[in-house]
């Protein structure tokens, strides 16, 4: 994998590598003999550029945190170019069936989107079969198949509710396997918003890898 400096949002990514004990590399550069993408989820894409690749371990958990463009497609087919802020991590022992919980408190989403390209489509969370909070399902939808419905059950605790109800209705989250995802929208990128992001990537592992 090679890299170049990053252009945009440098320093937030850079003082979170400091502050966690990270490496900063910068923007990823494919070439013909790596097609390795470092991190994938629903926002891969043949047209992404990926800035700011940072790496470690945190909390016994290997990260990846990035900062992703590319264009996309609109139901009204307008093309529009988004950037993500992405944290990476892999599970421990836990391994789910894709699943993407999106967030609504937040000013573009594109979730229903690009889970639609992947053929997956919000459920009525009643199909979870465990108590759902008022607040949480009207701050979250869930896109899962519906034959993995009962493989994903089991991480909607009151406790795992709670916590993105109150204070990550602006977040989308995935799962595929052993890898979590999140993905934020916030913009221009503060140190404070990585920060807050990557302990909250830490926070749901750990909660998913305690019901493995």
């Amino acid at each position: 994998m090679n890299f170049k400096p990053s252009k945009n949002d440098r320093p937030a990514f850079g003082k979170l590598a400091s502050e966690y004990g990270l490496t900063y590399y910068g923007t990823v550069v494919p070439t013909e003999l790596d097609d390795y993408i470092p991190v994938r989820g629903m926002t891969a894409s043949p047209e992404q550029i990926d800035d700011n690749y940072t790496a470690g371990t945190v909390a016994s958990y290997n990260v990846q945190l990035l900062q992703r463009s590319h264009d996309v497609y609109l139901t009204d087919n307008r093309r529009v170019n988004r950037t993500w802020p992405i944290c990476q991590a892999d599970l421990h022992v836990a391994k789910l069936p894709r699943m993407i919980i999106g967030g609504k408190d937040k000013t573009t989403g594109d979730e229903s989107i690009l889970a639609s390209y992947l053929r997956m489509y919000e459920i009525n969370l009643d199909s979870l079969g465990c108590p759902i909070a008022d607040d949480f399902a009207s701050k979250f939808a869930v896109y899962v198949s519906p034959q993995d419905v009962q493989n994903v059950q089991a991480i909607f605790t009151p406790e795992f509710q709670a916590m993105l109800s109150l204070h990550f209705a602006d977040t989308d989250f995935e799962v595929d396997g052993n890898k979590l995802y999140s993905y934020s929208t916030h913009r221009p990128i503060q140190l404070t918003d990585l920060d807050r992001q990557l302990r909250i990537t830490i926070w749901l592992a750990k909660h998913i890898d305690s019901l493995a």
